[in-house]
């Protein structure tokens, strides 16, 4: 049923068929048998040379337990762009690693007031 529909659209409009999906939108996506399993591996390690970080330390749990963080409201203010670049590309992330989803969400409410307080913990 499936091959006759396929046969029936390629027939009406101009469309190729490209076989499983590999990737999408920079999702890697691998079917099996038993599912489908999507990772961004790719970009992660993209994401990691672009901020000169992938000689990093990895650790199991992205954030101290217990952390508490507050604005810092009289420190001096630096440009954000560095660090939403970050943060926006870590959000995309999300997508595959859910357990860095905490860790990000927490660090993009504080990135209205960008200081240099918040500059110093990102570049050593």
């Amino acid at each position: 049923m499936f091959v006759a529909f396929k046969n029936s659209m390629m027939a009406d409009f101009d469309m190729t068929d490209l076989e499983k999906m590999k990737y999408f939108l920079g999702i890697k996506v691998v079917q099996t048998a038993i599912g489908f399993f999507i990772e961004q591996k790719k970009y992660a390690q993209e994401v990691l040379e672009r901020f000169h970080m992938e000689n990093c330390n990895p650790v199991g749990t992205p954030t101290e337990p217990g952390l508490k963080l507050s604005n810092d409201l009289d420190g001096e203010m630096v440009d954000s762009t560095y660090f939403k670049q970050i943060v926006g590309r870590l959000m995309y992330l999300i997508a595959t690693r859910p357990d860095i989803m905490y860790a990000v969400c927490l660090i993009n409410r504080y990135m209205e007031r960008t200081t240099k307080l918040l500059k110093e913990c990102f570049v050593t």
